[in-house]
């Protein structure tokens, strides 16, 4: 226990000592060089500690016996759920949420069962970081806590609240250590294990497993401090290939003009090889049939009426932000890559259909995915031979 008390103090003095590097000058991340060292020591200490465990844990014990420690640990800790409720004004979810606990705790065999969410009364996560921002608290510095993990300076106070809230807590001062070790190995090795899937996605497909940890840690805690209903970003020029770049004096190319009547033939052979480019008007009945499928083409020797096109969706600074959109638009049946691009000399991750388009559907199948994707910002891009 002296330990325990130890760790929070050095946890709460390290939060005083980084709030003050976290000025107005600074981005949200200004110790990555000593969050990149304790990430890494993390990461080889859970390599070779919670994760085999975890894995085993997940291998031994059937799913059901698994949600019910799931269970029984997130009713434990649900009072700084009801505790942040109220903190925050919410007083009608705050009232909600004791019924929860005190219905699972009784009805649900100690939390073991989740009888309240049949009843009607939904799960929520509330924690005093939360708090602090509904009172007007800035994130200051993310910070990463060796063997905690992702964390932030708004974010670090919740340590008290939560443990002060915490019933295992209290009764650890009166159960036997031979309790109370396995009770909180089992809450962590239950916890990694939840965690498994996403952290083999993020070790397989991360360009930089660091960054997306952070990024998507953060956009976690604007999702829960918004209640999932985050503020939409101010729209931005992205990496500089916005839909409307295509109608610029620059490049003379127009969405429109797919619809426009078909020009006079050329008489001259530039002027016929004008005509080839991807900014040439043709008329739409010349266009490939619907059911050619366009990717089977050659683009070495395509002709005007083969013209394929790309269409991009959006894109992003981080890999994570790409990931989640990418994530978001496959429960709508979307199927999407991400490949980098670089303009001006920034990198940006695209995300864009797998698939091509031809001339014929271009127009008629961006503005389906713009409505589909709620990216209003997508674009087409001839695909060059």
């Amino acid at each position: 226990m002296n330990r325990r008390h130890f760790n929070l103090i050095l946890t709460l003095l390290l939060a005083v000592l980084l709030s003050a590097c976290a000025t107005t000058e600074n981005n949200h991340d200004p110790i990555e060089p000593v969050n990149r060292v304790t990430d890494k020591v993390n990461d080889g200490i859970d390599r070779v500690t919670l994760k085999p465990m975890a894995r085993g844990y997940t291998a031994a014990v059937p799913k059901p016996m698994r949600t019910a420690v799931s269970n029984f640990y997130d009713n434990a800790t649900y009072l700084n759920t009801v505790l942040n409720d109220f903190l925050q004004g919410k007083g009608s979810q705050g009232f909600s949420d004791l019924f929860r606990f005190l219905i699972n705790t009784t009805l649900g065999a100690g939390g073991l069962v989740d009888v309240a969410s049949s009843m009607g009364l939904e799960r929520h996560d509330e924690d005093f970081g939360q708090t602090l921002a509904v009172w007007g608290s800035g994130q200051g510095a993310y910070i990463v806590y060796p063997l905690m993990g992702p964390n932030s300076v708004r974010n670090t106070p919740d340590f008290i609240t939560s443990t002060a809230t915490d019933p295992l807590f209290w009764l650890s001062f009166t159960l036997a250590p031979a309790v109370t070790i396995p009770v909180t190995v089992l809450k962590y090795v239950d916890q990694r294990a939840q965690l498994l899937e996403a952290s083999d996605m993020r070790d397989e497909l991360a360009l930089d497993p660091y960054v997306f940890t952070r990024e998507a840690w953060r956009q976690n805690r604007q999702y829960l401090i918004y209640d999932g209903n985050p503020p939409k970003p101010e729209k931005t020029s992205g990496d500089g290939w916005e839909e409307d770049d295509w109608g610029s004096e620059d490049n003379g190319f127009e969405e429109d003009e797919f619809d426009k009547e078909t020009e006079p033939a050329a008489d001259s052979q530039d002027d016929a090889t004008d005509d080839a480019s991807p900014a040439a008007v043709v008329d739409e009945s010349a266009a490939v049939p619907a059911d050619v499928d366009v990717s089977s083409i050659n683009i070495s020797t395509r002709t005007p009426d083969d013209q394929a096109f790309i269409i991009n969706l959006a894109s992003f600074e981080t890999e994570a932000d790409a990931l989640t959109t990418q994530a978001q638009l496959e429960k709508e049946s979307i199927r999407t890559e991400i490949k980098e691009v670089t303009v001006n000399n920034k990198t940006w991750l695209r995300l864009y259909i797998s698939d091509y388009v031809g001339r014929a559907d271009a127009n008629t199948t961006l503005a389906e995915m713009k409505t589909i994707s709620g990216l209003s910002g997508a674009w087409l891009e001839p695909v060059e031979p």
